[in-house]
Order: C-alpha cells, then structure tokens, then sequence
C-alpha cells in the first residue's frame, strides 16, 4: 500500500474532477483500437482513462484513494469504463486484457514493488499486448529535493523515486518485454510552470 495514501485523499478531495487528458494519454490513443482493453495503474481523479473510453477502448482504473473512486463511478462509470480501489502493486490475479497503462505511478513506489508491477502487467496482458509507461528520471529538477529514503528516493510532502533511464528499460525487459519505444526528454509533461525530465516506454509482450 502507498504510505503516502492519506496525502493523494486529500489532493483529490482538492481535485476531484477530471479535467483535461494528459499529454500521455494523447500520445498514447494511436496505438489503442476500438474494443481493445486497458488496465490503468494509478488512475488519481479518472481523466485519462475518461478520455480512453471515449475512443471505443474497455477500461479498468484502479486507484487507492477509496473517496475518488467511489465519486469516478458515480459520475463516469459506463458499460465500457469502471473505477475500481485497490494497490496497484498488488492486484492479484485478473482476467487478461490487451493493455496496460501508467502514468507517473511507478515512481510513486519503491523498486521491489515496481518489479512486482512490471511481473503482474506482463502475466495479466495477451500476446503482442502493450505496457505504456510514464516515469520520473533521475534528471528530473526535483531529483534530490526532500528527504533522503534510498539513492534515487525522496520524500517532500509525499514519496517520488527517479529512475535511470538505462536500468529502467533493463528492468522492463527483464519482466518479459520487449521494448518498442523509448525516449527520455523534458517538454513531455509540462504542467503549469512544471516541466520534468520524464522517460516514456512501450514495451510489447
């Protein structure tokens, strides 16, 4: 479980509903089909999976901030989408689906919990299936920022782990993948005055 669950109730208490898509998201539609079907780790206050399912893409979000989910349900739920509380981390065995998608989770997490992640996506996606990932990298401006937890791990108001662009695709293979795309920049998640050094993948199963 997220330590640091308190934190995200009281941010998406403050930003409870969807707005805009993420750059991400937008990125991401090209390579979705109509029907296909999508897993969300960490789905916060709904809006890309809200965007997903406007493109004919079946969508399970999972988040653990048990007041948002329940208000998503309430005022998204659709035949095609649905919200659900749970760890993202663990899960626990699904039906299989065609796609996997996390954006700016993974480093929400420490690196033992992410493999576990990476191992459960790769189990519980179909053949040819597609993992898209958006993370924090080690050169990111706020890497070093707050408390020291490990090397690469700090804690402000709540947790963030930066990732070595090179060890973090090692890790993606080593799960299963095969790395399709990859790409560590800034002027990918900008936000407001925030522009961070991210890394995106798509890793093919």
């Amino acid at each position: 479980m997220n330590t640091y669950l308190n934190y995200w109730e009281d941010y998406y208490k403050n930003h409870q509903d969807p707005g805009e898509e993420s750059p991400f998201a937008r990125f991401v539609v090209p390579f979705l089909n109509d029907s296909s079907s999508l897993y969300e780790l960490g789905c916060g206050n709904g809006r890309d999976s809200i965007f997903f399912e406007k493109f004919g893409v079946n969508i399970v979000a999972f988040d653990q901030c048990k007041n948002e989910v329940a208000y998503l349900n309430e005022q998204y739920k659709t035949g095609s989408l649905s919200f659900e509380e749970a760890d993202f981390t663990n899960i626990g065995e699904r039906s299989l689906v065609d796609h996997v998608y996390s954006r700016f989770t993974l480093h929400s997490v420490n690196e033992e919990q992410e493999m576990r992640t990476l191992k459960w996506a790769h189990d519980t996606m179909n053949d040819n299936g597609l993992f898209f990932i958006e993370i924090r990298s080690i050169h990111d401006e706020l890497f070093g920022q707050g408390s020291a937890v490990s090397e690469n791990s700090f804690v402000t108001d709540h947790y963030r782990r930066f990732v070595n662009f090179e060890t973090f695709v090692s890790r993606v293979e080593s799960a299963g993948f095969k790395v399709i795309y990859k790409l560590q920049s800034k002027g990918l998640a900008t936000y407001k005055t925030e522009d961070p050094m991210v890394i995106r993948l798509i890793a093919q199963k």
